[in-house]
């Protein structure tokens, strides 16, 4: 069953620099919209578009700065109701790892030592976790692990 997965799956070496240069050529459209409009809301694109906006936002990698900028004006819309409190704790995470931080609510994986399960990466305040998680609707972090080795099982090693 794995074989046949990943028979079929593309190789990481062809997406990955191929990811990165779609993520560098977004970035300019992506600015100029946060410049002009602000974070786009439920209110001026929809929930859809909103969602689309903040994924663009999430693989700007090379600009923490700039995904900060976009998470600040985020969290006043979430404040409002017009913006995902669960993307939002999604960009937090990525701004917190791409500025050398710890995560806050566990949303950023990897693969543990022997490749048999996602953990989170770097976290502050383990013990807490699921608590910040459910306070922005997230389910708890073990339900998130099952979920993350279920999507891929292909690249999981067998236990």
């Amino acid at each position: 069953h794995n074989k046949e997965l990943n028979k079929d799956s593309v190789d990481p070496k062809i997406i990955l620099p191929n990811m990165m240069t779609t993520d560098r050529r977004n970035a300019i459209e992506v600015k100029r919209i946060f410049y002009k409009y602000g974070f786009p809301n439920y209110d001026l694109v929809g929930y859809r578009a909103s969602g689309n906006y903040w994924l663009l936002v999430q693989h700007q990698d090379d600009d923490p700065k700039f995904q900060d900028s976009v998470l600040k004006a985020m969290a006043i819309e979430a404040e409002k109701g017009k913006a995902s409190w669960i993307n939002y704790a999604y960009l937090t995470d990525r701004v917190k790892l791409n500025t050398g931080e710890k995560q806050i609510y566990g949303t950023q994986m990897q693969l543990n030592s022997d490749g048999t399960s996602y953990e989170p990466q770097s976290v502050t305040d383990p013990d807490k976790l699921n608590e910040r998680r459910k306070s922005v609707g997230l389910d708890t972090i073990e339900e998130y692990i099952e979920s993350m080795n279920r999507r891929n099982f292909g690249t999981l090693k067998k236990k």
